[in-house]
């Protein structure tokens, strides 16, 4: 039986916290996550609720993610109010698949361990 799509990206989440961010940028890979399971933008409050981190954090984040045009700021207007969305770019999507072909590598690595401490 397949998971549920929601509880696979709460999971993502849930379980980043549990990753030393210093071995890579958890926020940037969980932003491009998010970004590329909502393919229809993401507010800056929305994703500040998900993620539960300042808004300085997050604004840096982004900020890096434009700069490398792996995500793009949209100007909308939704109830005659102005505002912006986050997207994710094709360049984005193609690194974020670098880094889960990279994390399923380190599962396999894993799977293999855990394969050998049964035998």
């Amino acid at each position: 039986m397949e998971e549920d799509p929601k509880n696979i990206i709460r999971n993502i989440v849930e379980n980043s916290k549990k990753i030393n961010s210093k071995v890579f940028t958890l926020t940037r890979c969980i932003l491009l996550t998010l970004m590329r399971f909502n393919e229809d933008g993401l507010q800056f409050r929305e994703l500040k609720t998900m993620l539960n981190i300042s808004d300085g954090k997050l604004k840096s984040n982004l900020d890096y993610l434009q700069d490398l045009e792996y995500i793009s700021k949209i100007p909308i207007k939704l109830d005659q109010k102005s505002m912006h969305i986050y997207m994710i770019e094709d360049s984005g999507k193609n690194e974020l698949k670098k880094i889960i072909k990279w994390m399923g590598n380190i599962k396999e690595v894993e799977d293999i361990y855990n394969g050998l401490r049964l035998s």
